[in-house]
């Protein structure tokens, strides 16, 4: 078997072991966009992203846009869209992770918490 490096726990191993503690199958799970029924979820374990966290990510990663490019057509400093990016990146991964259902909302349900 392939030794991890860095000492740090193999993303296979630490996955399966999550999935054990979960109860679910080891054979994968599956990130599937669906609406929830009302009051289905707990509003704690949910992870919510907003949607400019969604469009900077998408901008950045799928489009292959330079910070400065994306920043310009977003309408923001370079350093807002990088804290918007980080912010997105833990949540995506927080959810990955952890196993939780990710929300992507809406932007007039996220005007409305604001």
């Amino acid at each position: 078997m392939r030794r991890c490096r860095w000492r740090r726990r193999c993303g296979h191993r630490y996955l399966a072991g999550r999935l054990a503690e979960s109860g679910r199958e080891a054979q994968g799970v599956f990130f599937l966009p669906a609406p929830a029924p009302p009051g289905a979820l707990s509003p704690e374990e949910v992870v919510e992203l907003y949607p400019e966290e969604l469009e900077a990510l998408k901008l950045v990663y799928m489009d292959g846009l330079q910070v400065e490019e994306a920043a310009l057509r977003m309408g923001l400093s370079k350093a807002t869209l990088w804290r918007i990016l980080d912010s997105g990146r833990r949540k995506v991964v927080e959810a990955l992770v952890h196993l939780k259902p990710l929300k992507i909302a809406l932007p007039a349900e996220h005007d409305r918490n604001a």
